[in-house]
């Protein structure tokens, strides 16, 4: 209970320097831990792909993908609830048991559904342990998110990453371990477990915020409601998330959802990379172009077409490249058992190349008093996606098929982006073409140097590794001179607009 008190001690006006600098370094260590969770993410699925079949994979990534939908459910809203409250208030320790007991119910909920599973579908013992361990994270999971809102609320984002990497590295260790011993898919659970376990201990350590039971009607109420509003936002994030692999798993089999989960892994971390620099840029030119004096609307439209088009300088490249070496990238990352893949792999990164603009919704949409449109938006956007997987399913239940319907669904989401960010900026789409079409002209280039690089040099080599190093080299090289010749007055102009301001 501590905790809270200490927390909502305002500074003094002489430590705001300090801690504004403190801000920042919080920021790196909470950028600086994300990264080590991806690394650690991609890491345990490279060496599950090592050891495990397609047919493992796809295994493991449905029942994890279950027991995640429970965990997201129960844990919605009430570490969000914990970071609104008022600091001048002793933090309600209704809120705590709340949470537990709404992560005791999904548990029990999924235990039941697992008795059930054994009577109607046996399943294997690999499976029914995995299932155990990964419920058992449920309960655990709740109290944690409590704890990290204690540490948000307290801006204690240094304690918070600190965790959350710690937690995840081990989590690897233990994946590592167990996989390399045999355990098969039950090493994943374990992993997993492991990092739950870890982050509890840490994250009650930091936080320590242990409040005596009590439970108050009317703060119990309003901790309900408010993490019901937030439900809807978090199922939406998991059916676009998850969704395809249900689908797949329904029309297709389990080997299917495997591949497609590496593939979408593989791209999705790239992803990752573009989009966050992306988002943030994208923050920080907009909201300084609103406060500007002087800008209007033409500024607005002007910085938009600008930003749009340096997102697909920085995009389209690295999509393209990664369509293009998908084959030799799947082979040294994952085996050649895994080839199957790398189609997949292509038809993904062209998907995303496609959405990339979709980065933008979130920071201009909320910049210029649209906000409200975003959860419309991704509800649309979620409705669109697995409307397409599901006919493409039923036409042909084809792996290649589900992926072509992502592309069709990101070609019909990014058209409705297109419309209410060109609506909401009135950026002119002469200008934008004008400037977008030096990026698309050197990111065919320098696809066709690689593919004319790996094609010399194939018949001689066959080493996936050599290729895959020569054709990164190669493509890097190409695309550099291309952005170098005609980028840079697009850069200039950027830096000009935004410096002006």
């Amino acid at each position: 209970m501590g905790t809270s008190s200490t927390a909502s001690l305002p500074g003094a006006e002489e430590d705001q320097e300090p801690r504004s600098v403190s801000t920042s370094r919080d920021a790196l260590w909470v950028s600086g831990a994300r990264l080590v969770s991806q690394l650690c993410g991609i890491g345990t699925l490279l060496i599950a792909a090592r050891v495990l079949s397609p047919a493992d994979v796809g295994v493991f990534a449905m029942v994890s993908s279950a027991v995640l939908l429970q965990s997201k459910i129960a844990e919605a809203g009430w570490s969000e609830y914990l970071i609104a409250a008022p600091h001048d208030r002793e933090l309600p320790g209704t809120v705590l048991y709340c949470a537990l007991t709404s992560g005791l119910a999904f548990t029990i909920l999924g235990l039941i559904g697992l008795a059930v599973s054994l009577v109607w579908l046996a399943p294997t013992g690999s499976i029914f342990v995995t299932l155990l361990l990964l419920m058992a994270t449920i309960v655990p999971g709740t109290f944690i998110i409590c704890q990290s809102g204690v540490l948000v609320r307290g801006r204690r984002l240094r304690e918070l990453a600190s965790y959350q990497a710690a937690s995840e590295f081990l989590g690897l260790l233990v994946t590592t371990g167990g996989l390399l011993l045999g355990w098969g898919i039950v090493a994943l659970a374990a992993g997993r477990c492991c990092v739950v376990l870890v982050a509890l201990l840490m994250s009650t350590g930091f936080a320590r915020w242990l409040p005596r039971f009590e439970f108050h009607l009317t703060t119990a109420r309003e901790a309900l409601a408010y993490s019901t509003r937030l439900l809807a936002s978090r199922l939406m994030q998991f059916a676009q998330s998850y969704g395809a692999e249900f689908l797949i798993v329904f029309f297709i089999g389990a080997a299917e959802v495997g591949l497609y989960r590496m593939a979408s892994r593989i791209v999705g971390a790239v992803t990752e990379l573009i989009s966050e620099p992306v988002r943030m840029l994208a923050w920080s030119y907009f909201s300084r172009q609103q406060s500007a004096t002087g800008s209007g609307a033409e500024g607005l439209s002007r910085l938009m077409g600008l930003i749009m088009a340096a997102t697909a300088f920085a995009a389209l490249p690295v999509f393209m490249g990664l369509a293009v070496i998908s084959e030799q990238l799947v082979s040294v990352l994952l085996g050649v058992q895994w080839l199957a893949a790398a189609p997949v792999l292509i038809l993904l990164a062209a998907a995303r190349g496609i959405a990339v603009i979709q980065m933008l919704n979130e920071p201009v949409l909320s910049i210029i008093g649209r906000v409200a449109l975003l959860p419309r938006l991704n509800m649309l956007f979620t409705a669109t996606s697995l409307a397409c997987l599901a006919i493409a399913g039923w036409i042909r239940p084809d792996l290649v098929n589900i992926a072509v319907a992502q592309v069709v669904a990101a070609a019909l989401t990014t058209s409705v982006s297109l419309y209410f960010l060109q609506r909401g900026t009135g950026f002119r789409w002469p200008s934008l073409l004008r400037r977008i079409l030096p990026a698309g002209l050197g990111a065919c280039v320098m696809v066709g140097t690689v593919g004319l690089a790996l094609h010399m040099a194939g018949g001689s080599l066959h080493l996936p590794l050599v290729d895959l190093f020569m054709g990164v080299v190669v493509g890097g090289l190409a695309y550099v001179v291309i952005a170098w010749s005609s980028g840079r007055a697009l850069m200039a102009e950027l830096n000009h607009v935004t410096g002006a301001q």
